[in-house]
């Protein structure tokens, strides 16, 4: 069992760079990673890497952060994916 086991993490970026080596990383230690990027083509290859090598992954995109209503739309539909609930604000 991975440290992350059980848990959710919520990584931007995965089509490339940082973003696709924290996605590898966290779905290694265990983690369902729900990912998003601009670019809906990279980010698919990153799930397809996570997931060739054992790890839990979904993608979104193309996702804008700086819009708040795609940033929203992300994490709640996330959440659904990964089995979680959204928090009361």
């Amino acid at each position: 069992m991975g440290r992350l086991t059980g848990k959710a993490a919520f990584i931007t970026g995965v089509a490339s760079g940082m973003g696709r080596a924290a996605a590898k990383l966290f779905a290694a230690e265990g983690a369902k990673v729900v990912g998003c990027d601009l670019s809906r083509t990279s980010a698919q290859q990153t799930v397809s890497e996570v997931r060739n090598a054992g790890g839990q992954m979904v993608t979104f995109g193309p996702v804008d952060l700086s819009s708040p209503a795609e940033a929203q739309k992300w994490i709640s539909d996330g959440l659904a994916e990964a089995g979680g609930k959204e928090h009361p604000r």
